[in-house]
């Protein structure tokens, strides 16, 4: 069932994927060439906006989104957070206009085309498997955060394998706390099902839940300590309450 769905899916998104990419590249870059620094991302986000409809189309995705109200004016200081299920919830949380870069897997960057598309979304490499260099990429974050540039990180480290949220690192959270920015958490859910454990022709309901902004600079040292904790049950809480994949709210 799996393999077909996804075989059947990746026949109808890879050619159009290609195309659209290739296409915000050369937008993207030519604008940024002639410094038309907002002209190149508005335009990239618009075509990726296409691809990311036409990926959950080719999915078998009936996207839903709440919250939108809560996303920050874009040039704010920004970081937002949320869980991690599956491949899609990069698509996921882009869908909702919560355009940022992603401190995404090093993994990733090795993949030529894709290494492209990542820079020009100007997403950071991390290194998992170093403290130093996971420390750079979260001071890379933040600079480009006070640089009015929103960034996301995914604070359980790694995607969930059973589709249960993992304990969020307090050190993802470094990346909103140092530049003083408003800290939005997301919340995420059936994207997993939707594509890693898709046991279902039938159409999967994928929600993305966009939560009140938190203002860290204006929080005591005591309070910052603790905002990890505060927002990993916030998301929890929500996450609970969201409808599971074949439900609708």
């Amino acid at each position: 069932m799996k393999a077909f769905r996804l075989t059947i899916g990746l026949i109808f998104l890879v050619p159009v994927f290609l195309v659209l990419g290739i296409l915000a590249l050369i937008v993207g870059n030519l604008l940024s060439l002639i410094r038309l620094r907002r002209a190149s991302e508005v335009s990239v986000h618009f075509i990726f906006d296409i691809l990311i409809w036409w990926i959950f189309i080719c999915l078998g995705v009936r996207y839903h989104v709440y919250g939108k109200e809560n996303i920050p004016r874009w040039g704010s200081r920004v970081c937002y957070v949320a869980n991690h299920q599956s491949a899609l919830d990069i698509p996921a949380i882009f869908g909702t206009g919560a355009w940022c870069g992603i401190v995404a897997k090093k993994e990733l960057f090795r993949i030529p085309f894709l290494h492209s598309l990542l820079k020009l979304l100007r997403c950071i490499s991390l290194d998992r498997s170093s403290l130093r260099a996971g420390l750079q990429s979260i001071l890379a974050g933040v600079e480009r955060i006070k640089s009015g540039y929103p960034m996301g990180i995914f604070p359980e480290g790694t995607r969930s394998r059973t589709g249960e949220i993992a304990e969020m690192k307090a050190g993802a959270f470094k990346m909103a706390t140092k530049a003083k920015a408003l800290l939005v958490p997301i919340v995420i859910k059936n994207t997993r099902t939707a594509f890693e454990a898709i046991d279902s022709l039938k159409r999967v309901n994928v929600y993305v839940q966009i939560l009140p902004p938190i203002d860290t600079s204006i929080m005591s040292e005591d309070e910052l300590k603790n905002v990890h904790s505060v927002v990993e049950k916030m998301i929890r809480d929500t996450y609970s309450a969201l409808p599971e994949p074949y439900a609708h709210r």
